[in-house]
């Protein structure tokens, strides 16, 4: 079950750049962002006070877990949110994009060391390698020389990427019995937006489309999605959720194409051969050092 959660909320991150970016063109990247992630994570807390599990999130979870992980989601959503919103051009968005999404090869990399999972390092480089050629054609990337002039932008989304990867293997390590604290993860990192905000200078006007969309963001892509994607981490099958993760990208582009009118192109075609190709090579390169 905890795996399944792990899918869906795979399946609830596609509609993310498709909806957040219609807000990040109207309301600004920051603006946008802390709205989403304030009332998303207002919503979870407030939900832990009401069913009486607050006092037990505090006394119980772990301190490594709760400090650990939670500055690593802060440090992701800034990192990436940052890395968004410096972006220079077009081009250097594209590559941001691509940048972040080597965060599913990266946490099974991560769960070698730190989960002690046996790996096949030809199969996993080689899954990466694919997945990341599949990312690059579903986002369209025009170029192909960022990789090796990036700049500070996609050194954060890269960071960023790191920061996930991190973040999901050390919550299974350190918490993967105790109650999950997305919630106050996901406040925290809205009040770093927001301190953000203050510091540049954002264009935002407000309507009733962006209200409907923010409130969409916190419910669903952000609350539900992490939520999810926390419990998976830390009780399903952490190599399977992984390897599927692959598939986020492709999908969000095909939502984007349906929500935003955007046609698919022959490109995309081939980056779903290439993110399935991933996922079953990264699947079969990682495996669990005990069973379950």
């Amino acid at each position: 079950m905890a795996t399944m959660f792990g899918v869906v909320a795979i399946l609830l991150w596609s509609t993310t750049i498709a909806v957040s970016r219609h807000l990040a063109e109207t309301m600004g990247t920051f603006t946008s962002g802390a709205a989403v992630y304030l009332l998303s994570g207002s919503l979870g807390c407030g939900i832990l006070l009401a069913s009486g599990k607050w006092a037990n999130l505090l006394k119980r979870t772990p301190r490594k877990y709760l400090f650990g992980c939670g500055g690593l989601m802060v440090a992701y959503t800034v990192l990436l949110y940052g890395a968004v919103g410096f972006a220079r051009g077009q081009d250097e968005l594209v590559a941001v994009t691509a940048a972040n999404y080597l965060w599913p090869g990266l946490t099974l990399a991560l769960s070698v060391p730190l989960l002690h999972h046996r790996a096949r390092f030809p199969l996993l480089a080689a899954g990466g390698v694919a997945g990341l050629l599949g990312v690059a054609l579903a986002a369209c990337i025009p170029r192909a020389d960022w990789a090796f002039k990036p700049g500070l932008p996609v050194l954060a989304a890269l960071a960023a990427a790191l920061a996930w990867g991190l973040y999901s293997n050390l919550s299974r390590r350190w918490a993967a019995e105790a109650q999950g604290a997305v919630p106050l993860f996901i406040l925290a990192s809205g009040f770093a937006l927001l301190a953000i905000r203050w510091l540049v200078a954002e264009k935002s006007t407000w309507n009733s489309r962006c209200l409907l969309e923010t409130g969409f963001m916190a419910v669903f892509p952000t609350l539900l999605a992490y939520t999810f994607w926390d419990l998976a981490v830390r009780r399903g099958n952490l190599i399977l959720v992984s390897s599927l993760s692959y598939f986020t990208p492709l999908l969000s582009v095909g939502i984007s194409g349906f929500y935003l009118g955007l046609p698919l192109q022959a490109s995309h075609w081939l980056a779903a051969v290439l993110v399935l190709a991933a996922a079953v090579l990264c699947k079969l390169a990682v495996r669990h050092n005990a069973p379950g």
